[in-house]
C-alpha cells in the first residue's frame, strides 16, 4: 500500500470541496467520503486476485485522536495521521463516535418502516443504494435467534455488517437494528446490549394455541377456573359490548370472543408488560409484539383485546404483527382471498390507528399480490413490513446462473435433507410433496427452480444446512458458494434490487399489480451475462 500516494488522494479530497467524480485513485469508493473540517475518511477497494474486492478503512485525521483507530499502517503529515484499518469493530466504534448516523435509530418518527434481515452480511450494501430518495427507513440488522443459530452468527456480526454498510453508502437518513424475535429476557438483553433500537418480541411460548380448538362448552368451562374477580373484570369489560373504531368501523365481542381471547393471549399480554418494564423504557426502545407465529389466524376481536389490555397499562407498542387471514409462508406470494384478507386488514389497521401504532406484516418476502392493498390502506398512518429469505434466495440466483452444477448440487442436498429445518419451519413443501425431484432438475432447466414456489421454499429453509455443512473438517459448501458470491457482488446487488425495488413500488402506489412491478422492475435481457462496469452503470440508472 502507497500511502504517499493516499495522502496525495486525501488532499486531491480536500481540493475538490465535495465534487468527487475527477479524482484519480477510482479505487476510492466515493458515496463512502466523509470530511470534517480537514478530516477525512473513505473506503478504499482493492481487487484480489481472485477477482474479490477487498475493502479498507483510510483515515486522515488530526494526530491526537488518531490513536481512537486500529492502524495497520500510517504515515505522519505534519499534525495529522493518515492511517488505513480493517473494517472491524474498534474501527466501527471510533467512526460512531464521528459519525452518529452510524448508529441505528428509532422507527417512531418514520411513517414507513421496512426489515431487510440479511443473513450472509453483504446485501446491505444495495439496499441502502434502493433505499436513498425512497421516503422508507430500511432496517437492516433484523436477525432472529433462529436465524443467528441456523448461520452460526452472532448480534454483534449482523450490527457490524450493518453499520459498515451504512458507512460505506454515507447513508446519512437513519437505520434501525432489530432484535429480532426474541422470546426471552435473556434473549432481549442479548440485543439490547448489542445496540439495537427495537426488538421484535415473540410471544409463541406465551399464547395458548391449543384454546381455538376447544368446543364452546370445554372453552366456557376452562373460563370459569378463573378467579371471580377475572372474570367479572373481563366480562364487564367485553362481553357483548361493540367497540367504535371511527369511519364506521367497529369490534364487536361475543362470548366466544371474550373467552378465546381471554385464555389465549392473557400469558403473553402479561409476558408482553413485564419486558416492556424491563427493557423496553429504561433503554427507550422501539417495541415490536409478534402475534404471527402461530397456527391461527389472529381475530379482529383477538388483536382489539391484545392492545387494549396493553393500553390500560400504559403500553402503547411501536408495532404490532398479527397474523392475518390467510397464509404469509416463506418465500412465496400470499396464499388465500385477497378480497377477504382486505376486509379484515382494514378492521386491523383500524384498531392499530385506534391505539395509536402501525401494523407490521412479518414473512413479507415475496407477498406482492397483497402489497398494494397494504400501502393504499396503511397510507396515511404508515407500515412496517419484514423480509428476510428474499436475499438469500437471490443469492441463489447469482450460483444458478454463475455455476448451475453447483446449484444442482444444493438442491438435491437441500431436498433430501428437509428434516433438518422441521423443527424450525413449516411449509407447503414439507407436506404436500411437489417440490421438483432433483433428477428432473438438469443445468437446462436449473433457474426454473428459483421460480417454482415448493423449491423455493426448500432452497430457502435450508440457508443454514447448505452453510455450514463439514466434512472431514472442511465446509462442503460454503467456501465455494462464498467464493462465487463476492467474484459476482454487482450481479447480486442487481438482482436483490430487482426483487425489492417490486416490493417497494407496490406498497408506494408505484404500480398497482404483481404483473405491473415484475414488468417495471425485472430486465428483459440476461444480466447475469453483463460486465462488472456494465452492471454498475445499471445500478445508477
Amino acid at each position: 500500500m502507497n500511502l504517499n500516494q493516499l495522502l496525495d488522494d486525501v488532499k486531491g479530497i480536500l481540493a475538490a470541496d465535495g465534487n468527487y467524480d475527477q479524482l484519480s485513485n477510482k479505487n476510492i469508493y466515493t458515496p463512502s467520503i466523509q470530511v470534517d473540517r480537514r478530516n477525512v475518511y473513505f473506503i478504499l477497494y482493492q481487487t484480489d486476485s481472485e477477482g474479490i474486492i477487498q475493502k479498507s478503512l483510510v483515515v486522515y485525521e488530526n494526530r491526537l485522536t488518531a490513536g481512537d483507530f486500529d492502524a495497520e499502517d500510517s504515515l505522519t503529515d505534519v499534525d495529522s495521521t493518515l492511517l488505513i484499518g480493517e473494517l472491524n469493530e474498534k474501527n466501527n466504534d471510533a467512526l460512531a463516535k464521528r459519525f452518529q448516523w452510524m448508529r441505528p435509530t428509532s422507527r417512531r418518527n418514520y411513517k414507513y418502516t421496512f426489515g431487510l434481515g440479511d443473513r450472509l452480511g453483504n446485501a446491505s450494501n444495495a439496499h441502502l443504494r434502493l433505499f436513498k430518495g425512497r421516503g422508507i427507513m430500511p432496517v437492516l440488522a433484523q436477525q432472529s435467534i433462529r436465524e443467528l443459530v441456523l448461520m452460526h452468527r452472532t448480534n454483534t456480526d449482523v450490527f457490524q455488517s450493518a453499520s459498515w454498510a451504512v458507512f460505506e453508502e454515507g447513508f446519512t437518513y437513519g437505520w434501525g437494528a432489530d432484535g429480532d424475535h426474541v422470546k426471552t429476557p435473556y434473549e432481549v438483553d442479548y440485543a439490547v446490549k448489542i445496540g439495537c433500537s427495537m426488538i421484535t418480541l415473540d410471544c409463541t411460548e406465551e399464547i395458548n394455541n391449543d384454546i381455538v380448538n376447544l368446543k364452546d362448552d370445554e372453552l366456557d368451562k376452562r373460563f370459569n377456573t378463573l378467579d371471580p374477580d377475572q372474570i367479572s373484570y373481563f366480562n364487564d369489560t367485553y362481553l357483548n359490548k361493540t367497540f367504535d373504531l371511527g369511519n364506521g368501523r367497529s369490534v364487536k365481542f361475543t362470548k366466544h370472543d371474550v373467552e378465546e381471547s381471554v385464555l389465549t393471549f392473557y400469558d403473553a399480554i402479561l409476558f408482553a408488560a413485564g419486558i416492556y418494564k424491563k427493557f423496553v423504557v429504561p433503554y427507550n426502545l422501539d417495541f415490536e409484539i409478534s402475534m404471527d407465529e402461530t397456527p391461527y389466524q389472529t381475530t379482529n376481536p383477538n388483536h382489539f383485546f391484545f392492545a387494549n389490555e396493553l393500553h390500560r397499562r400504559g403500553i402503547t407498542p411501536t408495532t404490532m404483527a398479527p397474523r392475518f387471514y390467510g397464509e404469509f409462508q416463506k418465500a412465496i406470494d400470499y396464499i388465500g382471498d385477497t378480497k377477504r384478507f382486505e376486509r379484515e386488514y382494514v378492521i386491523h389497521e383500524a384498531i392499530a390507528e385506534h391505539f395509536g401504532y402501525k401494523l407490521s406484516i412479518h414473512s413479507g418476502s415475496d407477498k406482492l399480490s397483497v402489497y398494494e392493498i397494504i400501502g393504499r390502506v396503511s397510507k396515511q398512518h404508515g407500515w412496517h413490513v419484514k423480509t428476510a429469505g428474499t436475499n438469500w434466495l437471490e443469492a441463489l440466483r447469482v450460483i444458478a446462473h454463475k455455476d448451475p452444477k453447483f446449484m444442482l448440487e444444493l438442491y438435491k442436498f437441500s431436498y433430501e435433507n428437509l428434516d433438518d429445518v422441521k423443527a424450525f419451519y413449516v411449509f407447503n413443501a414439507q407436506t404436500d410433496g411437489t417440490a421438483p425431484k432433483p433428477e428432473s432438475i438438469t443445468t437446462e432447466n436449473v433457474m426454473d427452480l428459483l421460480d417454482n414456489d415448493d423449491a423455493r421454499q426448500v432452497l430457502h429453509t435450508m440457508y443454514g444446512s447448505i452453510m455450514n455443512l463439514k466434512h472431514n473438517y472442511h465446509y462442503v459448501y460454503r467456501d465455494k458458494l462464498w467464493n462465487i458470491l463476492l467474484k459476482n457482488q454487482a450481479l447480486y446487488d442487481k438482482y436483490l434490487n430487482i426483487h425489492i425495488a417490486e416490493h417497494l413500488d407496490l406498497l408506494q402506489g408505484i404500480v398497482k399489480t404483481k404483473q405491473e412491478a415484475q414488468e417495471k422492475n425485472e430486465p428483459k435481457t440476461d444480466i447475469s451475462k453483463e460486465t462488472i462496469q456494465e452492471l454498475q452503470e445499471i445500478a445508477k440508472n
